[in-house]
């Protein structure tokens, strides 16, 4: 009797490994071989069904758990079961039959699933590295093209400081000089006429020669353009011997204009100094040039009979200097009463 219980309970033993032997493994949807009671997975193998043999009986159903990924056993009628997504690692699946609440049969297989490069150590940093070093190139290379197409348009502004200064220039002054001696010889009621096509050429030669100063790249520079302006002033007022008193009472540090900025400027300071000359019976001038953070003020003041601003007056003066400023972006305030003098403020974001 203690024989044949004995025999009988290998018979169950040998029964149980037989009925719970792996029936085929598919991974991602193909037929996938076996190493004895272990599966192999690649890096790239993310679906991963493995189907057992069923065991014989009524009632039978079935429970299984992948150690480390089901934190529970599952319970299902058929003894398939399925993964996707399965991560990099080691497991050891387990999976039980039952008839009628019963254990009958239990069985286990290793699975071990590779690392690819994406889930070693050192992925994400090397990630990390060539994104830095991307975008050190891209800011390299943006940086070059910067630099090339500023040097490209300093040539451009070089060759038409030149075009100017050269042709314009000497066609400008030849008009000028054949003016001078066609007046010699023309009759008295043709002399306004020459003096005012005289008068416009120099005019026109100034204005040229003021652009081309503007244009070319040697004068962008802030310090050049407060050096120029004090000149212009300097050299007009003391002709009428007006006192002149221009101040920069800031450090400008690295701060420039753009060409246009420094167009306007010049050219609303050149307008405001002739205006003075021509209109304000000044005795003295003022110039001062401050910063506030981001912003450089150049503030023109004189002692001149000044003029009532809600009077409407002739002439494009005023017209010219809010439309100078307009176009560079630059704050424009003027300020006058009669008998009190006129001052005039401009405001430039650097």
């Amino acid at each position: 009797m203690r024989y044949a219980l004995l025999f009988l309970l290998i018979f169950q033993s040998i029964l149980c490994h037989a009925q719970m032997q792996i029936g085929k493994v598919l991974v991602n949807g193909k037929p996938h071989s076996i190493s004895g009671d272990s599966i192999q997975l690649k890096p790239g193998d993310r679906d991963l069904i493995v189907e057992f043999r069923p065991a014989s009986g009524d009632s039978v159903y079935y429970r299984y758990q992948l150690q480390g990924v089901d934190p529970v056993w599952i319970e299902s009628e058929y003894p398939v079961s399925r993964y996707a997504q399965l991560e990099a690692g080691n497991y050891v699946f387990h999976i039980q039959s039952f008839e009628r609440n019963k254990k009958q049969f239990e069985s286990q297989i290793r699975i071990a699933k590779e690392k690819g490069f994406w889930d070693q150590w050192w992925f994400f940093p090397s990630i990390a590295v060539y994104i830095v070093v991307l975008i050190g190139v891209s800011i390299y290379l943006f940086m070059l093209y910067d630099f090339r197409q500023k040097l490209r348009m300093q040539q451009v502004r070089n060759r038409i400081a030149a075009d100017l200064h050269d042709e314009v220039g000497s066609n400008l002054n030849s008009i000028a000089i054949f003016v001078e001696v066609l007046r010699k010889k023309a009759p008295p009621e043709m002399l306004p006429v020459l003096e005012k096509i005289i008068t416009n050429s120099k005019e026109s030669v100034a204005l040229m020669q003021d652009t081309v100063w503007t244009i070319n790249p040697k004068n962008d520079n802030i310090q050049k353009l407060f050096d120029r302006m004090e000149s212009f002033a300097s050299g007009m007022l003391s002709s009428r011997e007006i006192g002149f008193d221009f101040k920069v009472e800031t450090d400008l540090g690295q701060v420039n204009f753009t060409m246009d900025q420094r167009k306007s400027v010049y050219l609303i300071f050149k307008e405001a100094i002739n205006n003075v000359v021509k209109h304000a019976e000044a005795s003295m001038v003022k110039v001062r040039v401050s910063r506030s953070k981001d912003v450089i003020q150049i503030g023109i003041e004189d002692d001149g009979k000044g003029f009532d601003m809600s009077e409407e007056r002739d002439g494009n003066g005023l017209f010219n200097f809010k439309e100078r400023a307009l176009e560079a972006g630059i704050e424009l305030l003027i300020e006058s009463e009669s008998g009190k003098g006129t001052r005039l403020k401009t405001q430039i974001a650097v």
